[in-house]
């Protein structure tokens, strides 16, 4: 599994962890999605963004299929404005403000096609959000690429404000602060076991079976009333 996240045009291999993979439930973590688009705006008037791209060439081991994946994360933003002095009149206001955006989708085929996979978008975040992607009732069995894009942006101005006295005046300036983090973003992938052949032939006997005796049964029944 390879990752390929793109900024401002420059492509960096990037860190995946493994965090377990038991049970056909293979979890990741993403840690340079959290490093890239977890941002903030110091304590200036700034303004701060990122983008990533992951592309993650999977191959599905023999005797398994890929069901569904998922992505999760937890998105906790922050904005502050200050509030202007009594007494005082404004000359620019503070603001804040942030935004990300999120997409996980499967791709298969020499062209990309997309065959399932979700988007989020969320704006002006001011406390915590979970989010989950996901792709399900999938039966992958060849190989296929998982793609993870986000963005973030933070923005932040201070305000500016003039404090009239009796004899004297001055100017403030009043910080104004922004973020937007990912934290533990996760990209799990779902697998199950194939059947064997021969354990197909054995359900559908059995299902044959079954359905020769409810037959006879039903025969059984009318030959009964008849008599």
């Amino acid at each position: 599994m390879t990752e390929y996240p793109e900024y401002y045009g420059n492509t960096q291999v990037q860190k995946v962890t493994l965090l377990s993979d038991a049970g056909g439930v293979t979890k990741l973590g993403m840690t340079s999605l959290a490093s890239s688009l977890s941002m903030d705006t110091g304590g200036g008037s700034m303004s701060n963004g990122d983008l990533y791209t992951g592309v993650f060439d999977i191959s599905v081991r023999n005797g398994y299929r890929v069901t569904g994946f998922s992505f999760a994360a937890t998105l906790v933003g922050v904005l502050q404005v200050a509030e202007a002095p009594a007494g005082a009149s404004m000359v620019k206001p503070g603001n804040a403000s942030n935004s990300g955006s999120m997409e996980a989708s499967a791709l298969t085929g020499p062209n990309g096609q997309r065959i399932a996979g979700e988007k989020y978008r969320q704006e002006n975040l001011d406390g915590t959000q979970d989010i989950l992607l996901q792709g399900l009732g999938l039966s992958l069995t060849d190989p296929f690429t998982m793609f993870i894009s986000g963005s973030s942006y933070v923005s932040a101005q201070l305000g500016e404000y003039r404090v009239n006295g009796h004899d004297y005046s001055y100017d403030v300036s009043l910080p104004a602060y922004a973020s937007y983090r990912f934290v533990n973003p996760t990209l799990t992938i779902f697998t199950s076991p194939v059947p064997e052949p021969g354990t197909y032939a054995m359900l559908l006997a059995g299902l044959a079976l079954c359905g020769a005796v409810g037959w006879r049964r039903r025969n059984g029944a009318r030959s009964s009333a008849a008599a």
